[in-house]
């Protein structure tokens, strides 16, 4: 059981095994300095309008040791960044600084690196950097840098990126180098280093305001969980706030786009002779006229059974009071309590005008008898029969004890009465409850299940769910592409949209060039179809988010499938390729987290400074994880596979063992080398490579895609351009024209 509820840890915690992450600015502290600077702070703000950002970087720095320290500091400038008015202070004090051209840049950043053996670095080599004298900073004492620029952001047709790395790896092992944030690139990935420090104990705060000319729809970060705060259709506030850096680098997308329900196409290809991916996104607006909604019939359904007695009686009771104290004047609505038998508040739907007759009967509930879900369902069902809008919410915390106790029954029993399309949303309360039937039941009408924990308010998660799905905006979605031989959407059936809400759905394409998407679905009682047409490219090399959202869905969705209905040998083929080639943990790839040497995990919800727990997986586990019907470890699988399912942010990895880059898998070894799982090193035509040597460096000019494989650390094993490259500290020192023999350029 331990080991299951690991992996479901991971499933909930993890999400996808994120690729290497990229250098940063950095201050290069004297050799041998006996302690390396701390980042203690680190602030971001900014201020866009449109698409021109006016940043401003406040970071402070603890010198740790006794003695006074002096360091250089040095700030790349991407290409195409369009930086401007670039100002640096420390502790208030304007410091003058020097313009460094990127071959300059390139023999100050190839020298560090052969000093700290980190290879980090490298992703600096081509950028024009900005180099100042750090003030002395004294023994155990602090100083804070301020920096200001302005930069132009990269903008796709209505899509606009904002950047910031914020890798989290503070000191090389010799040289006590600083890596600080650096400017945007608006060109470029950055994603984290999977042999990054857990995180640094850094506080870390991105503030970010939004305003625009036209509109602003879809403020999207698949970085990071942030707050977007609307205040109107053309400004929005973006917060991001972690107690530590986690060494993702923050990204954020808005689309200037005027339209209600603007649509935004994200997409990666890296190799041509592949299938690509697309993410596209739909937002509704986050302010609508309230006048304008479509009245909502609404049946609650309360589980009020024995083992409903006490706490969560009267929790339950505060939040049906909520919902029905935020009915809309024209909605209509149904009370069904149930025990051993039914007891409903009327036989029929009812006006808001008897609210407060249905308040006084939700305050007489009392707990007592078995628990009848058969006979509620039925009963909430039969009450919505004309409803073209109709929606019921349910919430149990037992098994069905009275009446129909077959799942399989109950679950047809429902589908034959709901001829009417009613969403059917279900809340189980505790561990004591039959996720498969909730799960299937809710999927089976568009919508879906939730859990709530023994420790969680039943009123806070009910009043928090009840104030999303009051505001519908377009219903009964379905959704037909055109061009580009779009496959395996995901997810497979759309969820309503509500207020402020947005549809995520990711796919896969084999033809690039125009796609013509039609968004069908119920604007109030109208029909209407929304056009979108977007451009799939031939290469997209940046944006890999996309195809690891993608993987992070499928794989969700087909645990999903085998957990309702039973385990089939080819989804559960596809779920083990999937992730093999993105690291994603699954009940069928621990192997991805086990390895020789103990790793350790934190659990969700604990600081990822805190304590770890070591990983050990029961090879049986996966089995007894999908057939798990009740009890705490089905609660957590069912919460697991539907997180996998909605995921919009990349979540920090998890300790794996697997990266993909390049196209390759990558495995890492005990001794801590990265090597591709389908190369072999001792090969006859393997080219070995000395790490930070000459040849290591003329390499990476000619190639520098290598360098995502070479950022990975001093030893690695992939194959490239159909030779097998092996970078290590042995290797020799090849001549420029043998390299390019080897691996043309």
């Amino acid at each position: 059981m331990r080991g299951t509820l690991r992996i479901i840890a991971l499933l909930l915690g993890s999400g996808l095994f994120a690729v290497a992450g990229r250098a940063q600015g950095v201050i290069v502290l004297p050799d041998r300095h006996p302690a390396p600077l701390e980042l203690r702070t680190h602030r971001v703000d900014a201020r866009i309008e449109d698409e021109i950002a006016v940043v401003t970087v406040t970071q402070t720095f603890y010198n740790p040791g006794g003695g006074t320290v002096e360091g250089t500091f040095l700030f790349p400038l991407p290409p195409g960044a369009q930086v401007s008015r670039f100002s640096m202070t420390v502790d208030g004090r304007e410091m003058t600084g020097e313009l460094l051209e990127a071959s300059e840049a390139r023999a100050i950043y190839e020298e560090i690196v052969r000093r700290s053996l980190d290879p980090v670095l490298l992703e600096m080599a081509d950028y024009r950097t900005f180099r100042a004298r750090i003030f002395p900073i004294p023994g155990r004492a602090e100083r804070t840098i301020t920096l200001r620029y302005d930069a132009a952001l990269e903008r796709e047709g209505d899509l606009v990126t904002f950047r910031y790395p914020m890798q989290g790896h503070l000191a090389t092992r010799h040289t006590g180098a600083v890596p600080l944030p650096r400017p945007i690139d608006p060109r470029r990935p950055q994603p984290e280093r999977p042999d990054a420090p857990d995180a640094v104990p850094t506080e870390s705060t991105v503030h970010i305001t939004l305003a625009t000319s036209t509109g602003l729809t879809n403020v999207y970060s698949p970085s990071h969980e942030v707050r977007v705060d609307r205040s109107g259709r053309r400004t929005a506030t973006v917060t991001l706030e972690q107690p530590r850096l986690d060494g993702r680098d923050f990204v954020l997308y808005y689309s200037l786009d005027p339209s209600p329900l603007g649509a935004t196409l994200l997409a990666h290809r890296p190799y041509g002779d592949r299938p690509g991916y697309f993410l596209l996104l739909v937002s509704a607006p986050a302010e609508l006229d309230e006048a304008r909604i479509p009245p909502k019939d609404i049946v609650f359904v309360l589980d009020t059974s024995g083992s409903m007695a006490g706490e969560k009686m009267a929790q339950a009771r505060e939040a049906l009071r909520y919902c029905l104290q935020r009915l809309g004047p024209h909605d209509r609505f149904g009370l069904v309590a149930f025990s051993s038998d039914v007891d409903a508040f009327r036989d029929s739907l009812v006006t808001t005008a008897m609210r407060d007759d249905a308040l006084f009967f939700v305050d007489q509930l009392e707990a007592r008898g078995g628990t009848n879900i058969n006979a509620a369902l039925l009963t909430a069902l039969e009450m919505l029969d004309d409803s073209d809008h109709g929606q019921v919410i349910f919430l149990t915390d037992g098994l069905p004890s009275t009446g129909v106790r077959d799942e399989g029954q109950i679950r047809r029993n429902v589908a034959e009465a709901n001829d009417g399309g009613v969403r059917l949303f279900a809340f189980g309360v505790g561990y004591d409850v039959n996720t498969r039937l909730l799960d299937g039941l809710s999927q089976a009408t568009g919508a879906f299940a939730d859990y709530i924990s023994p420790e969680e308010h039943i009123e806070e998660r009910i009043g928090a769910f009840y104030d999303k799905v009051r505001f519908p905006v377009m219903t009964d979605l379905a959704l037909k592409a055109d061009g580009g031989d779009v496959f395996a959407l995901t997810p497979g059936t759309l969820p309503d949209l509500y207020r402020g809400g947005r549809l995520l759905v990711a796919g896969r394409y084999r033809q690039p060039g125009d796609l013509r998407l039609a968004l069908r679905g119920r604007l109030g009682d109208a029909a209407e179809t929304l056009r979108y047409t977007f451009e799939l490219p031939r290469i997209e090399r940046e944006r890999d988010f996309v195809a690891r959202l993608w993987a992070t869905r499928r794989v969700g969705a087909l645990l999903d499938e085998m957990r309702l209905h039973g385990e089939n040998e080819e989804l559960k083929e596809e779920v083990i390729a999937l992730a093999r080639e993105f690291g994603i943990v699954t009940p069928y790839t621990s192997y991805l987290v086990t390895e020789d040497e103990a790793l350790a995990v934190h659990p969700p919800g604990t600081p990822r400074g805190g304590p770890a727990r070591p990983l050990r997986f029961d090879a049986a586990a996966p089995t007894a994880d999908l057939r798990a019907t009740s009890g705490e470890e089905a609660v957590a699988m069912s919460k697991a596979t539907r997180a996998m399912q909605e995921a919009e942010v990349v979540a920090p990895a998890a300790p794996s063992v697997l990266t993909t880059v390049l196209g390759r898998t990558l495995r890492r070894m005990p001794d801590g080398a990265w090597a591709d799982v389908d190369a072999d090193p001792e090969a006859a035509d393997a080219v070995r490579i000395a790490f930070a040597s000459d040849a290591y460096f003329a390499l990476l000019r000619l190639h520098p895609e290598l360098r995502e494989a070479a950022r990975l650390g001093p030893h690695v094993t992939i194959a490239f351009r159909g030779r097998v490259l092996v970078i290590a500290e042995d290797g020799e020192n090849l001549s420029e024209t043998a390299l390019r023999q080897a691996f043309g350029g």
